[in-house]
């Protein structure tokens, strides 16, 4: 038996799904518990015995640890899943095999997404354009410019603003055209669910440590001589020898976001276009 204590954000939660897969396909434990903040995200996983985070216990592995590895500065560069994966080994003694996060959608959640997007007369592109960290967000002014500039060819679904469940967003994701997102929730749930043609925003992050193959990265080099910083708002990523310089913020540069303000509209519109012109061949 073994008690493992799943990392709080609902990014990261999605990213131990492999974790857990590659635990159970071990078959080493005949018993593996689970305590996670958002267990709807794992609840799919057959054969682990899920618990509230409030429901102490001895824990073996706890994959909230991770981010003390600085995995957007841990070379050689690879993704927080990997991390989990590593430590899950160490703590084991195990050699594991490396499975990709997944989450399977119920027939529900997948029924839900279709009868949502028979809606819209145009195919449908969705958004998430908002983060719980500002430094990773993008303008209002750019969301609300990009869907303009689509308006004849695209309609538009911001995940940030609906009152769907983490599930029903996540089939949404899978079942739409394209999507656009920052460096937070769906872009891992995205990849988890197979969602097609993502793009994703990012500034201040590392791409190798958090998008997955198959995603369309948007990243601009910007003057900041700490970008990739991997400030994440809920742990401290930089290198060691720019700490001083953030002085408890996100942001160096506190509410400018040079790195996030470099990726123009035109930039996300050119590879929409390159997306739609490629389905029509």
């Amino acid at each position: 038996m073994i008690n493992i204590r799943l990392p709080d954000s609902l990014g990261c939660t999605v990213a131990s799904t492999g974790v857990i897969l590659s635990l159970i396909k071990s078959e080493c434990f005949d018993e593996i518990h689970v305590f996670a903040r958002h267990p709807e995200l794992v609840s799919h996983i057959p054969g682990i015995i899920l618990h509230d985070v409030d429901n102490h216990s001895q824990i073996d592995l706890d994959l909230r640890e991770y981010t003390a590895r600085r995995p957007h500065n841990s070379k050689p560069y690879r993704a927080s899943y990997l991390h989990m994966l590593e430590m899950a080994e160490a703590s084991f003694g195990l050699t594991l095999p490396i499975i990709i996060p997944t989450i399977h959608l119920s027939v529900a959640d997948n029924s839900f997404a279709i009868k949502e997007l028979s809606k819209y007369k145009k195919p449908v592109i969705w958004l998430q354009s908002k983060t719980t960290s500002r430094n990773r967000d993008w303008s209002a002014e750019n969301w609300l410019k990009l869907m303009e500039r689509l308006s004849i060819s695209f309609d538009f679904i911001d995940l940030s603003n609906t009152e769907f469940t983490l599930l029903q967003s996540l089939a949404i994701t899978k079942h739409s055209f394209a999507g656009v997102c920052l460096d937070s929730f769906l872009v891992h749930g995205s990849a988890a669910v197979g969602a097609k043609n993502v793009i994703v925003l990012i500034g201040s992050s590392r791409s190798e440590c958090m998008t997955y193959p198959g995603q369309k990265i948007i990243y601009k080099k910007s003057a900041c001589i700490a970008q990739p910083c991997g400030m994440h708002g809920y742990y401290a990523g930089c290198k060691k020898e720019h700490e001083h310089l953030f002085s408890m913020n996100n942001c160096l540069h506190r509410n400018i976001f040079a790195c996030m303000n470099k990726i123009e509209i035109s930039h996300v519109e050119e590879q929409i276009q390159k997306l739609f012109a490629t389905t029509l061949k």
